[in-house]
C-alpha cells in the first residue's frame, strides 16, 4: 500500500490538500504512485481534478514562487515549475479525461500508470486494471486493446518503458505496436521528438532502437539512417552500417559516466574506461558543460545521441567509390550534416540545437587528422576547428573515441587508440585549459587599427586579416600591436607581389 504523503513535502500536502474546494476532487495519479512501487525517485507529481486545473497549478507556481505554464487550455491541463527543499519539482494538474477516476484511469496509456490515490484520503490506492500487479510482475500491458491505436506516440513510449524500468512485453502487445506504429505519421513531430528525447535521457538506448527498428518505429522517426541497416562496410569496419552507428551510440552513453552516474559502471568498455580515466582532468568542467543546456527543454546529451544515429547517414545516400581496394563514402560527412538538419527541423529542434547537431556531423571526421596530435601543429588546427564547431568540437570529441571504437573494436591497437584519446585530450585541453591562448586569443588590435595603418577599404578582407593574426599569436609569431601591424605589412606585401607576377 501506498501513502499518498510519503511522496509530499508537508508543506506540499498542505497546499493540495487545501485546494480540494477549487477543483471539486484532486487524485494523484499516474507516474508517482508507479515510480513509489519500484523504489525510484519522484520529480513529477500529476494530478486529476475535477475543475479548475488551470487555477490550481497557478495557485501552486504563487504559493511556492515558481513559475506556471498552460500545457492545454482546451484539456484543462496546466503546469507548475517549483523548487521545495533545493529539490525540483514538475506539478502537473490535469482535469479528468470522463466522468470519474475510473473512468480516466481506463483512458490513460499503461497499466503501471493507470493508479490513483484521493486527496486528502491516502489508505487506499484506486487500481481498477491491476497496476499493481504487472509492476510486481515486470510486466507493461496497455490499459485496452485500442490504446496504441489512440494515440500511436505510446508505441514510442512503450520502448521507454520497457527499457528504463526492466519490463516486459507479451507477443500481443508487441502486435499492438507494431500494428499502431504504422499510424505514428498522423502525429506531430514534436510530440514524437518529446518522447525519443526521453529514451535518450531514460534507457539503453542501442537496445531500444534495436526495438524501435523490430517494431517499425524507427522508420517512421530517423527514416535517412533506416537505410544504413545491413549495408555492409569494407575495412577497417568490423560492423555493417547500421551496427556500426548502434555501437557509436553505445560508446557516447558509457563515455558519459565521466560526468553523471553510469547506470552500470561494470558494463564499461575497457577502452571506455581508458579514455574517461585520460580525460577526468577535466571531469569538472565537462559536468559544467553538460549542464548548460541550449534549450531547458532538453539536455546537451540529447545532441550527442542524436547526433550518433546521424553520424554516417550520410553513407545511405552517397555513392560509393572505390579507392585503394576499398569502398568509401566521399563528402558523407557534409551530406549526413544536411541530413540531421532536415530531421532536426522537421522535430521541432530550436534553430540553435539545429546549429549544434549540424557542426557535429559535419565536423565528426576532423580529430582523424594527424595534425591534432603533432604537438607543432596541433595548436592551429585545433584553433580552426573551433573556429568551425564553437563549442559543439566538445561533443565532437567524445563521437570521435565512440566512432573510433566502433570502427575496430576488438581489432583496435594500442596505438590507434592511444592517438585518439590523445587528439580528444588537446581538444578539451584547448577549449576547458587554454582557451584564452588557442582558442580566442586576445585582441592586440582592431579593425580601425588596420584601416588606418594600411589605408585598406572596409570589407570581408579586414576580417580575414584580423583572424590571421588571431592564428599567428596562437602560433607564437607575435604578440603586441606593433608585432601584428609588421606581420601584416608583410603579409599585404606579399600579396601584392604574388597578384604583380601573376
Amino acid at each position: 500500500m501506498v501513502n499518498y504523503k510519503e511522496l509530499l513535502y508537508p508543506q506540499l500536502d498542505e497546499f493540495i490538500t487545501s485546494q480540494v474546494h477549487t477543483c471539486g476532487e484532486i487524485f494523484l495519479v499516474g507516474g508517482a504512485i508507479r515510480n513509489s512501487y519500484l523504489r525510484k525517485d519522484v520529480k513529477d507529481l500529476d494530478f486529476a481534478v475535477k475543475k479548475n486545473a488551470i487555477t490550481a497549478a497557478r495557485n501552486a507556481a504563487d504559493r511556492f514562487n515558481g513559475d506556471f505554464y498552460i500545457l492545454d487550455k482546451k484539456r484543462g491541463a496546466a503546469r507548475a515549475l517549483i523548487s521545495i527543499r533545493g529539490k525540483k519539482l514538475i506539478i502537473d494538474f490535469t482535469l479528468l479525461n470522463g466522468r470519474s477516476i475510473d473512468d480516466d484511469l481506463n483512458k490513460r496509456d499503461f497499466t503501471i500508470n493507470a493508479m490513483a490515490i484521493k486527496i486528502p484520503l491516502s489508505s487506499k490506492v484506486i487500481d481498477p486494471l491491476d497496476g499493481e500487479r504487472d509492476i510486481k510482475g515486470s510486466i507493461l500491458r496497455s490499459c485496452s486493446q485500442n490504446s496504441y491505436q489512440d494515440d500511436p506516440v505510446r508505441t514510442i513510449r512503450a520502448i521507454r518503458f520497457v527499457n528504463e524500468f526492466n519490463l516486459f512485453l507479451d507477443q500481443s502487445e508487441v502486435e499492438l505496436i507494431k500494428s499502431a506504429s504504422r499510424s505514428l505519421d498522423e502525429i506531430s513531430n514534436e510530440r514524437k521528438r518529446d518522447e525519443i528525447i526521453n529514451i535518450f535521457e531514460k534507457a539503453d538506448v542501442k537496445k531500444a532502437l534495436i526495438q524501435m527498428l523490430e517494431f517499425g518505429i524507427f522508420e517512421k522517426v530517423f527514416p535517412e539512417v533506416k537505410k544504413l541497416y545491413k549495408m555492409e562496410l569494407d575495412f577497417p569496419h568490423v560492423h555493417d552500417a547500421w551496427t556500426h552507428s548502434l555501437q557509436v551510440v553505445n560508446y557516447c552513453q558509457q563515455l558519459m559516466a565521466i560526468s553523471k552516474n553510469y547506470t552500470d559502471p561494470k558494463r564499461l568498455h575497457p577502452r571506455i574506461k581508458q579514455a574517461i580515466n585520460t580525460l577526468s582532468t577535466y571531469k569538472k568542467s565537462i559536468i559544467t558543460y553538460m549542464n548548460d543546456p541550449i534549450n531547458m527543454n532538453r539536455s546537451i546529451y540529447s545532441l550527442l545521441i542524436l547526433a550518433g544515429i546521424y553520424h554516417d547517414a550520410g553513407k545511405g545516400v552517397v555513392p560509393p567509390t572505390i579507392k585503394d581496394n576499398r569502398k568509401r563514402f566521399p563528402r558523407h560527412a557534409k551530406t549526413g550534416s544536411e541530413l540531421v538538419t532536415n530531421r532536426a527541423k522537421i522535430m521541432g529542434f530550436s534553430n540553435s540545437e539545429v546549429e549544434y547537431l549540424t557542426k557535429i556531423v559535419r565536423f565528426h571526421m576532423k580529430p582523424s587528422q594527424s595534425e591534432f596530435t603533432n604537438k607543432n601543429k596541433k595548436d592551429i588546427h585545433i584553433h580552426r576547428f573551433y573556429k568551425k564547431t564553437g563549442s559543439a568540437g566538445i561533443l565532437i570529441g567524445f563521437i570521435h573515441l565512440s566512432d573510433v571504437l566502433a570502427t575496430y573494436e576488438d581489432t583496435l591497437t594500442e596505438e590507434r587508440w592511444n592517438r585518439a584519446i590523445s587528439s580528444v585530450n588537446n581538444i578539451f585541453d584547448a577549449y576547458f585549459i587554454h582557451y584564452a591562448k588557442i582558442i580566442t586569443p586576445p585582441k592586440i588590435i582592431n579593425g580601425t587599427d588596420i584601416l588606418k595603418e594600411f589605408n585598406l577599404q572596409p570589407g570581408k578582407k579586414i576580417g580575414g586579416l584580423l583572424e590571421r593574426v588571431a592564428e599567428a599569436q596562437v602560433n607564437g609569431e607575435v604578440n603586441t600591436k606593433g608585432e601584428a601591424i609588421n606581420y601584416l605589412g608583410q603579409l599585404l606585401l606579399d600579396e601584392k607581389r604574388d597578384q604583380e607576377n601573376l
